[in-house]
C-alpha cells in the first residue's frame, strides 16, 4: 500500500514510513518520524460497530487491531501489538471474532451506546457597529446570512445570541416572543460570579431541579434550569423569534467624528460574555460541544481586548511594533489618547486577556470560530489562540456582502448527502499510544494538550522529555473537527528490539452530530530496518509529508503565544534553522564526488524537497514583509488545519496552462481531442502571450492571460460566430476554476487579470524567477517572460546548496 492509498484508506501520511532498528542511525537521517492524521478522513467510508465489538488489551488498554499476534495453538488468544501481553478473544455468535482483528480494519469506528444530554449549541456573537455607507449593503447582507445559517441547523440544535457595538447586549429567547435583553458595559471586564448575579443564575453548572432532571428523557427546561432556558433554547423553537430580533437589530453606535475616529467597539468584552455564560450554564461538565460564531466587522477599541484606540490618527500596530514589544526589557507604558504612536501595552494585555477566555471554551468542549468583513484588521493576531486551540474556522474577506462570506459561511453548515447530518464532530479528544521504542513528543495543530493519560496497571513511557507543540502528554482535546482537520504529531524513536515493526495507535473520542458519542480507531504499522537498509528506507520516505512536517514545526516556532518558552524565535533564526537541515539533509543523501558539483544527485524520492524547501522559504508563512499581523495569522492558522495536499499547494502553487495552438488540437496517439490544461512550472519561463495560466495558491484563484489572448478578447472575438473556438478556450480556464471553488473553504479569492495589469502582481510573486532582470541585467527589463525581483532564484538556490555540500570540509 503506497502512501496515498493509505491516506485514502486511514488518514495517515508519515514522513518514515520505514525506520532504521537503532536510535543512532535514525537520528542521521535528519528528518524527523512524524504522522499527519484526519480523523475524520472520509475519502475512504469507515466501518462502524456497535460497542459490544470493543475488545482491548487488558493492561495497556490498547485496542486490539489487524496487527495483534494470534496464537496457531491457541486461536482464542491474542498478544497486544504494543505491551505483548496475552489476552483472550470474546467469541460472539458462537465463533465471530470481534471486527477489530479483521485484516482491513486499520481504521475502525464504534458506536459507544452513550448519547450526549444536550445536542449541539450554536451562539452567535453579532457586531452591529456599521457606519451609514454600510447599512444597507454590509450590515443588511450579515443579517441575511445569518438568517439563512438558522434554517441549516438541526430542529434540537441549541441556539444563543449576542449582539454588541459599544455596550453588548445578551437577548432572552423564548417561544412566546416577550424576551429581554440584558445590557453590560463594554468597558467591563465581568467576572463569573457578577455575570451569574446579574442574570439570577444561582449555582454554577448544570444543576438537577427535580428527581427526574437526570434521568434518561429528561426535557431539556429540567436540565438547564428556568433562567438558563432564556439563553438557550431549540432553533426549532424560536426561528421565528430570533429572526424578528435579527430584523430588530439598529447599529449600536455612539455619534462620532467619521473622518476623525473609529467606531467605539467592545468585541472583547461581547466574545468574554457569550464564554462566561456557557460556562456558568454547562459548567466544567464537557456535556455537549458547540461552536461560538463570531461576526466581527472591525476593530476593538473599547474595553478589554482592545488593539487600538478610537482616534483615527492612532495607528494600527505592525509586525514591527510586535516585535518590538516583544523585546522590551519593562512593560511598556499605555499611551494617552490621541497619542499617534503605537500603545505596546494593548497587545500584551490583549493576548492574556484571550488566554482565559481559550481555557473557559477548551473546558466546555466549544470552539470559537471568527468571520470577519473588514478591510482593516480587526485584532486576529490577539485573537488567534481562541480560534487555534478550540479548533475554530476563520473566514477573513473585505466585507459581509461578498461571495467569499456568504458561500464559505454556507460551506460551514454543510452535510452529509446521504444522512444529512453535519459534515463535522464536537467536542472530541484524541489519544496515541505506541510500542515502547517509540516517544510522543507533541502536537502541532488545533488542538489543547490534556493531561496525559495512563492506566493504573500499566506505567506509559512513551511520553518524551522533549517537548514540540503541545508537548509532555499523549492526549490532546479537539474542540471541533471536520473532514480536512489535520494533526501534526512528532515522535522520538528509540532503539527497536529487534527488527519487524513498530505501531502507533490514534484513538479518536467525538460527539457525532446526531448526538451518538464515537470512538474511531486508527492503528498503523511501521518497519522496522536494519541500519544498512537504505533501499528500502528510501522506499519508505514521503517528502511530501516531511516538507508539511518541517513547516509546521518551523511556524509553530514564529507563534510566542502558543510556545512562551520559544518567544525569542524570530524569522531570521527560523530560516537558519530550515537552511542547516536542508543542507544536512542533502549531504546524507545525496551521491556527489567531493568538490564536483556537477556530480551531485538525488534520488527522485529524496529530490522534491529542497524544491520545497526554496517555496517555503518565500512563503508568507515565514517571510512576513508585506503582510500585515492579521494576514499572517489568518494563512498560518489555516495551514495548521489542513491536510498534505492542500498545504502543499500554499506552500508551492499549482499552475496549469492553457495554449491557443495546443487546445482543440488532436493528439495523435490517442485521437482525443485536446482540451484539459497541461501542468507547468511555477516558473517565468511559463509565462507566454497566447497562453492563460490557472494559479491555485489556496487562497487565490488566478486566471492569467497573455498578452495576445487579452488583445483579442479586447477586440471581441469571442462573440463572433466563426471564433466559437477562441470562445471554449476562454472558457475552459474558468470551468477549472469553478471545480476548484466549489469544494475550499474557506472560498478562495478569486482574480481574473491580463498580461501587465495591476491584478497579475499575484501571479508573479509566487514564480520562481529564472528569467529575471538579475539574471540578464543587459537586456530592457519589463519583457514578458522576466520577474522584477532581487529574489534568488530556484537554480541559484540550489547551485548554493550543492556548493555547500560538495565543499565543505
Amino acid at each position: 500500500m503506497d502512501v496515498y492509498e493509505k491516506e485514502e484508506k486511514d488518514g495517515i501520511r508519515l514522513s518514515w514510513n520505514c525506520v532504521p532498528r537503532s536510535k543512532l542511525q535514525h537520528q542521521r537521517n535528519i528528518i524527523p518520524l512524524a504522522a499527519l492524521y484526519t480523523p475524520l478522513n472520509n475519502k475512504t467510508p469507515t466501518d462502524i460497530y456497535q460497542a459490544d465489538q470493543i475488545v482491548t488489551c487488558r493492561q495497556c488498554r490498547a485496542f486490539i487491531n489487524p496487527y495483534v499476534f494470534v496464537h496457531e495453538q491457541q486461536p482464542d488468544v491474542w498478544n497486544c501489538s504494543f505491551c505483548h501481553f496475552p489476552n483472550r478473544i470474546p467469541l460472539q455468535n458462537g465463533q465471530i471474532p470481534p471486527a477489530g482483528i479483521n485484516s482491513d480494519s486499520s481504521t475502525i469506528e464504534y458506536v459507544t451506546g452513550r448519547v450526549s444530554r444536550l445536542p449541539p449549541i450554536f451562539f452567535y456573537v453579532v457586531d452591529t457597529c456599521f457606519e451609514v455607507e454600510d447599512l444597507e449593503t454590509a450590515y443588511g447582507s450579515l443579517k441575511e446570512s445569518i438568517k439563512t445559517s438558522l434554517s441549516l441547523l438541526p430542529d434540537d440544535a441549541l441556539v444563543g445570541f449576542i449582539s454588541y457595538g459599544k455596550n453588548v447586549a445578551l437577548h432572552e429567547l423564548t417561544s412566546d416572543g416577550f424576551g429581554r435583553s440584558h445590557y453590560f458595559n463594554g468597558a467591563k471586564e465581568y467576572t463569573p460570579e457578577q455575570l451569574q448575579k446579574a442574570l439570577g443564575l444561582l449555582s454554577f453548572g448544570l444543576r438537577v431541579h427535580h428527581e427526574g432532571a437526570n434521568k434518561p428523557g429528561a426535557s431539556l427546561d429540567n436540565i438547564l434550569g428556568a433562567v438558563a432556558s432564556k439563553f438557550l433554547q431549540p432553533v426549532s423553537r424560536v426561528e421565528y423569534q430570533l429572526s424578528a430580533i435579527i430584523d430588530d437589530l439598529v447599529p449600536n453606535l455612539f455619534s462620532h467624528p467619521v473622518m476623525k475616529e473609529r467606531p467605539i467597539r467592545a468585541t472583547g468584552s461581547a466574545i468574554n460574555i457569550a464564554a462566561l455564560l456557557l460556562h456558568s450554564i454547562l459548567g466544567d461538565s464537557g456535556t455537549t460541544g458547540g461552536h461560538l460564531l463570531c461576526f466581527i466587522g472591525g476593530a476593538c477599541t473599547y474595553g478589554p481586548g482592545k488593539i487600538v484606540g478610537h482616534f483615527l490618527k492612532e495607528p494600527l500596530r505592525s509586525h514591527h511594533d510586535i516585535d518590538k514589544s516583544n523585546s522590551l526589557q519593562v512593560p511598556s507604558v499605555p499611551l494617552t489618547q490621541g497619542s499617534t504612536k503605537v500603545d505596546l501595552s494593548l497587545v500584551k494585555h490583549a493576548k492574556a486577556f484571550y488566554e482565559k477566555i481559550t481555557h473557559r471554551l477548551v473546558s466546555l468542549g466549544m470552539s470559537c470560530n471568527f468571520f470577519i468583513g473588514s478591510y482593516d484588521q480587526v485584532g486576529l493576531y490577539e485573537m488567534d489562540e481562541v480560534c487555534y486551540k478550540t479548533g475554530g474556522s476563520v473566514v477573513m474577506c473585505d466585507s459581509f456582502n461578498t461571495a467569499i462570506f456568504k458561500q464559505s459561511l454556507m460551506k460551514f453548515f454543510s452535510k452529509h448527502e446521504e444522512d444529512e447530518y453535519f459534515d463535522m464532530g464536537f467536542n472530541g479528544s484524541l489519544e496515541c499510544r505506541t510500542t515502547l521504542d517509540l516517544q510522543i513528543q507533541g502536537l502541532i495543530g488545533t488542538a489543547t494538550a490534556l493531561p496525559p493519560k495512563k492506566d493504573a496497571r500499566y506505567i506509559d513511557p512513551t511520553i518524551s522529555k522533549i517537548a514540540i507543540g503541545e508537548g509532555n502528554t499523549n492526549a490532546w482535546k479537539l474542540c471541533s473537527v471536520n473532514p480536512q482537520s489535520t494533526y501534526a504529531i512528532y515522535f522520538d524513536k528509540g532503539d527497536s528490539p529487534s527488527v519487524g515493526f513498530s505501531y502507533i495507535q490514534f484513538i479518536f473520542h467525538y460527539q457525532h452530530p446526531s448526538g451518538e458519542l464515537r470512538l474511531r480507531v486508527t492503528t498503523i504499522p511501521i518497519a522496522v530496518l536494519q541500519d544498512v537498509d537504505s533501499a528500502n528506507l528510501e522506499v519508505g520516505f514521503d517528502q511530501e509529508a516531511a516538507t508539511i512536517l518541517m513547516a509546521r514545526e518551523s511556524i509553530s516556532k514564529l507563534q510566542p503565544a502558543r510556545d512562551k518558552s520559544r518567544a525569542s524565535y524570530d524569522p531570521a533564526d527560523v530560516l537558519k534553522q530550515i537552511d542547516k537541515v536542508l543542507i544536512d539533509y542533502c549531504a546524507r543523501f545525496s551521491l556527489y564526488t567531493k568538490g564536483s558539483l556537477e556530480s551531485f544527485r538525488l534520488s527522485p524520492t529524496y529530490a522534491m524537497l529542497p524544491q520545497f524547501i526554496y517555496y517555503l522559504r518565500r512563503s508568507a508563512f515565514i517571510q512576513v514583509f508585506n503582510n500585515s499581523p492579521d494576514e499572517t495569522s489568518y494563512i498560518r492558522h489555516i495551514f495548521m488545519h489542513e491536510d498534505v495536499e492542500s498545504s502543499l499547494i500554499m506552500v508551492q502553487p499549482t499552475l496549469l496552462s492553457f495554449d491557443i495552438d495546443t487546445f482543440g488540437t488532436v493528439d495523435e496517439d490517442t485521437g482525443v481531442q485536446k482540451t484539459e490544461p497541461d501542468p507547468v512550472l511555477l516558473d517565468s519561463l511559463s509565462l507566454g502571450p497566447s497562453k492563460i495560466l490557472l494559479l491555485d495558491t489556496f487562497f487565490h484563484i488566478l486566471i492569467y492571460h497573455g498578452s495576445r489572448v487579452a488583445e483579442w478578447r479586447k477586440a471581441g472575438y469571442q462573440d463572433m460566430e466563426e471564433y466559437e473556438h477562441f470562445r471554449e478556450f476562454l472558457e475552459a480556464p474558468k470551468r477549472e476554476a469553478m471545480s476548484l471553488l466549489v469544494e475550499r473553504f474557506p472560498l478562495p479569492r478569486f482574480i481574473d487579470c491580463d498580461e501587465g495589469g495591476s491584478q497579475a502582481r499575484f501571479l508573479m510573486a509566487k514564480l520562481n524567477p529564472s528569467t529575471s532582470y538579475v539574471s540578464s541585467p543587459n537586456q530592457m527589463y519589463g519583457h514578458h517572460t522576466e520577474v522584477l525581483t532581487d529574489d534568488a532564484s530556484l537554480q541559484s538556490f540550489m547551485d548554493h546548496v550543492k556548493r555547500i555540500v560538495v565543499l565543505r570540509k
